[in-house]
């Protein structure tokens, strides 16, 4: 039993809640995806309920959790797996993303050995998180204990993630960032991303196979 997927097992309806009482986060972690530019065969890793894929366009996702799954797959092919452990071939996707997934997983390099893995020559990947340096990182793991998607999460650093990627062989071509500023800066309004790291709280490493 993966423990980290038990929170979302139970907690379905507070997961979506939060992506309506967090609208301006939630939307500018998404204004990063839409930057990228994501085309051809696309696949989202922990898929969820969809929030990220469906607007998108995404047609596939890998997703464990049937309770979380069950509400998209109408709208998105699901593979049901976990990151570790892909149940798809090699070199069949031009995109591959993982939105917050990262902190979730067993074992992170194994996870994105495997998004390696099932990318065409020339595909690319796109990993968001969020930053465990950053302030809200921060905050995220100070109240990790009462939270009940985060208590068993492991937060991870630009610099930890962009490591898992080079020892992945993964040659990273950009960083960005959002939630920048104070909190009440993209609490309230949806911010436009920036390149680099170090200023946001929620960060995407794109690499290229």
């Amino acid at each position: 039993m993966n423990i980290r997927n038990e929170a979302f097992k139970q907690h379905v309806k507070e997961y979506d809640e939060w992506f309506i009482d967090n609208e301006y986060l939630y939307k500018s972690e998404l204004e990063i995806f839409k930057e990228l530019g994501i085309y051809g065969k696309s696949i989202e890793i922990g898929v969820g309920t969809g929030k990220f894929a469906i607007p998108l366009g995404i047609k596939y996702g890998v997703e464990p959790t049937y309770q979380m799954y069950s509400k998209v797959r109408d709208k998105v092919k699901i593979v049901e797996g976990v990151a570790e452990y892909l149940p798809i071939k090699n070199n069949l996707f031009d995109w591959v993303i993982m939105v917050t997934t990262i902190c979730f997983v067993n074992d992170p390099l194994k996870s994105i050995l495997e998004m390696y893995r099932i990318l065409k020559k020339g595909g690319k990947c796109a990993i968001g998180f969020v930053d465990k340096d950053s302030p809200l990182g921060k905050i995220y793991q100070e109240k990790k204990s009462k939270s009940k998607f985060y208590y068993e999460a492991i937060f991870y650093s630009t610099k930890d993630v962009i490591q898992f990627m080079k020892e992945s062989n993964f040659k990273i071509v950009k960083i960005y960032q959002t939630l920048y500023g104070e909190f009440d800066d993209f609490r309230n309004k949806v911010q436009k991303p920036i390149e680099g790291y170090g200023k946001g709280s929620f960060v995407v490493i794109v690499g290229e196979k």
